[in-house]
């Protein structure tokens, strides 16, 4: 026991204490939670000049209301469209080369044609600018024309627009999750999905990363012929089992750092200015599986990654040997928009009990839609099986 608790010591200290493992700790709930906060806060950061763009309405009524229009809908300013209307035009293709002319130039951001057809046809309105990628200029302009043609038809047809508008009023969906025991969460997109395929890629990243450390260890090991004076000292499987201990107390260690992070987030990223909603909320038990499902996963990975690295005498065979046991994490990563959809599915529950895709797609499940117990005892009591027969 004393050996094998040397080993264990030696693997740790070498992992922990290297600059890698300390920047990557750091960073990567960092990284990670950027992806939700980020789009938020930048969303609320005016840093667009305002655009002008000509209009060339040969409705005769669209532009009239088209400022009146977007004032209308965006009273807070937010708005940065000033229009100019194009008129006196003959000959409608000199016209829009002239037009062309001054976007290319930089003197007007672009120009608009509403065509007399869409009053009552589906003739489509044309937008021409320097920067056409912009989806949020193209929904608010997009947005106002559409709201004067149809108040137009609506008027023509002798209906009030007030009262169609009312009646037609697009009705709000809130989400709620049931639990397993019957509590009510508020749930939706970001706190189901995001939150399980980011938990899934550190779980998916982690995995790879302390296998891949474990093979180029006994690989190092072995071509420095350190391996035979350990061996002098403890046994093979002392010296595999510190190994594998040793960078896995390490990778716990690294969890222990995130899981306390996520807790911190969970509890305060609310109170962040330029955040309405709460943060993805993540249960406690989630995080206590998300460490279980780790412990799993990287004994089993880790003990196939070892293999591989007694087999071989190369890093660049190793990495050929190695490509199976990457597909075994990727085909997970793959079905996960089928897990998400389908939690509960008979497909979903027999990929989450084979071993090698437990830690990942079991996870996932429990994050989702919590599964009966008697399975997620069944997957574990299948991976703990899988890495004694390891």
């Amino acid at each position: 026991m004393h050996k094998l608790l040397t080993i264990i010591r030696r693997e740790y200290k070498e992992n922990v204490y290297k600059k890698g493992f300390i920047i990557s700790t750091i960073l990567t709930p960092i990284i990670l939670m950027s992806f939700i906060f980020a789009p938020a806060l930048l969303s609320r950061v005016e840093v667009e000049k305002q655009k002008l763009f000509d209009v060339v309405d040969q409705t005769g009524i669209v532009f009239e209301e088209l400022t009146q229009d977007l004032d209308t809908r965006l009273p807070d300013s937010t708005r940065k469209f000033v229009f100019k209307q194009v008129q006196g035009y003959q000959n409608w293709e000199s016209t829009r080369e002239e037009l062309k002319l001054k976007v290319s130039i930089e003197e007007t951001d672009g120009f608009i044609v509403v065509p007399a057809g869409a009053l009552t046809e589906s003739e489509p309105i044309e937008l021409y600018a320097r920067n056409t990628g912009n989806f949020d200029m193209n929904r608010q302009i997009r947005s106002a024309i559409n709201n004067i043609i149809t108040g137009y038809r609506i008027r023509q047809s002798g209906l009030e627009p007030d009262m169609v508008n009312k009646l037609t009023r697009w009705i709000d969906l809130k989400t709620i999750k049931i639990t397993k025991s019957s509590e009510e969460k508020e749930g939706g997109f970001l706190q189901d999905y995001l939150s399980t395929f980011a938990m899934v890629m550190i779980l998916y990243m982690t995995i790879l990363l302390y296998g891949t450390a474990i093979m180029r260890g006994v690989l190092q090991e072995k071509n420095s012929r350190i391996i035979e004076i350990l061996l002098s000292s403890a046994s093979s499987f002392q010296l595999m089992m510190g190994k594998i201990l040793g960078i896995g107390a390490a990778g716990l260690t690294q969890y222990i750092v995130w899981v306390i992070f996520g807790l911190v987030i969970t509890s305060f990223g609310n109170l962040i200015p330029g955040i309405d909603s709460p943060v993805v909320s993540l249960s406690g038990s989630v995080l206590v599986y998300f460490v279980i499902y780790f412990i799993l996963g990287y004994f089993i990975f880790a003990t196939l990654y070892a293999v591989i690295g007694a087999l071989t005498n190369s890093d660049q065979e190793a990495q050929q040997l190695s490509f199976p046991i990457v597909f075994m994490l990727i085909i997970p990563l793959i079905m996960m928009t089928f897990m998400v959809k389908n939690p509960d599915s008979t497909l979903s529950v027999v990929l989450s009990l084979i071993p090698f895709f437990s830690p990942i797609l079991m996870f996932a499940r429990i994050n989702i839609s919590m599964p009966p117990a008697a399975e997620i005892i069944l997957s574990i009591i299948l991976m703990v099986l899988t890495i004694v027969i390891l």
